[in-house]
């Protein structure tokens, strides 16, 4: 049995594999040895993804010298882009390149490309975090990556008390799946686990009623309540939508302005209330900061529902989660709502928001799902047992 068949079979492999693996130089060595990729003397490559990430990556190799053979992106908006000096191709060009060019992935989303690369005959194709990881004096760890070996180095009796207290094995299989990637970045591991049709709301581990009081942390313009409004069939009692960026919050109360259920606010979700800066670094590392360059309003869930009941929360709040769910710790308590918790914006998401989860409610069942195939899209949910 493979390393892939055993996760899918729910054995933890790759978490048992942490002890025996050594210390975070040996995690590097094993992962640099996995993909043959030569990061240090790395002198030529070519990217795929011409979002934030990969012109980041395109200015990080034009400063070090590194050749770039190519950057291609099926984005129609990206088509013709300059970046680097090069114009940004479909990524089926790269089929006119040698199959032992490099090829990095710069997005968080990796497992159907790489799929697709690898059938088009390259035998180097790697995420742009693993240079991140390999070498984060030169690439700069993006918030995902920032520590992500050293986390399982360090807390792998957490990762261990996560795993016995997870609810059922398919959540061990995801954990054990996860722990894989974050030690190798090859999304061929996730694959097994990976249900991309249902995020925040899997069938089959809950079914919603027709009286849901709805808190959606990070409402962005409306995507997440519009699938939950269709999954209810529009019957439900409230909606509380989330959303601290100015321009986003209008179209938020754009889209549902004829729908007096659903409740925009205007502000993020934090421990507290008032006003705090948000460093936004045009890619997915968006984050609260000290100094940050905006600022945003903020509040609190036990501020806004109140007495109110509250029967359904969902976060996605680009790594803020651990401060609102202490901001909601008097609804959480009362009214044992199901979470839905993105638990993947910091390495030590994983194990810290299920430990805090549980202080706030030990008789939660905990549950993990995987929506994508990347670094993105780990959930947690949590369920009162009845």
């Amino acid at each position: 049995m493979n390393q892939t068949q055993s996760t899918a079979s729910g054995e933890a492999v790759w978490l048992s594999g942490i002890a025996a693996a050594g210390d975070l130089r040996s995690l590097q060595h094993a992962m640099q040895s996995r993909s043959a990729l030569d990061v240090p003397n790395l002198r030529s490559l070519a990217i795929v993804g011409a979002a934030p990430e990969g012109r980041r990556l395109a200015q990080i190799c034009a400063a070090q010298g590194i050749r770039i053979e190519a950057i291609v992106d099926d984005d129609p908006a990206k088509k013709g882009l300059a970046v680097a000096g090069l114009h940004v191709a479909p990524v089926q060009t790269l089929a006119e390149l040698p199959k032992s060019v490099p090829v990095v992935i710069a997005s968080h989303r990796v497992l159907r490309v790489t799929q697709r690369l690898r059938d088009l005959g390259f035998t180097t194709v790697v995420p742009f975090a693993m240079l991140q990881i390999l070498a984060p004096a030169v690439f700069a760890p993006h918030m995902f990556y920032d520590e992500l070996l050293d986390d399982l180095v360090t807390h792998r009796s957490e990762y261990q008390a996560l795993h016995e207290r997870l609810a059922d094995d398919r959540s061990r299989a995801v954990l054990d799946a996860v722990i894989g990637f974050r030690r190798t970045l090859d999304p061929a591991l996730l694959e097994p686990v990976v249900t991309e049709h249902d995020l925040y709301a899997p069938e089959g581990l809950f079914e919603f009623t027709d009286k849901e009081v709805y808190v959606d942390g990070g409402s962005y313009d409306g995507d997440t309540i519009r699938s939950f409004i269709a999954r209810v069939h529009g019957r439900f009692a409230d909606v509380y939508g989330f959303e601290p960026d100015p321009v986003t919050f209008a179209k938020l109360t754009a889209n549902f302005r004829d729908e007096p259920r659903v409740h925009p606010i205007h502000a993020g979700l934090h421990s507290h209330g008032g006003t705090l800066r948000f460093r936004d670094d045009a890619s997915r590392g968006a984050i609260f900061a000290a100094d940050g360059e905006i600022e945003m309003p903020v509040t609190t869930i036990d501020a806004v529902i109140g007495d109110r009941p509250l029967s359904y929360v969902k976060m996605n709040i680009e790594g803020a989660e651990i401060d609102a769910l202490n901001g909601g710790r008097n609804a959480i308590r009362r009214w044992r709502p199901r979470l839905a918790i993105s638990v993947y914006h910091r390495a030590s998401d994983l194990w810290r928001i299920p430990q805090l989860v549980l202080e706030l409610n030990p008789d939660y069942d905990l549950y993990l799902r995987q929506h994508d195939g990347g670094i993105i899209e780990t959930v947690l949910y949590a369920l009162h047992k009845h």
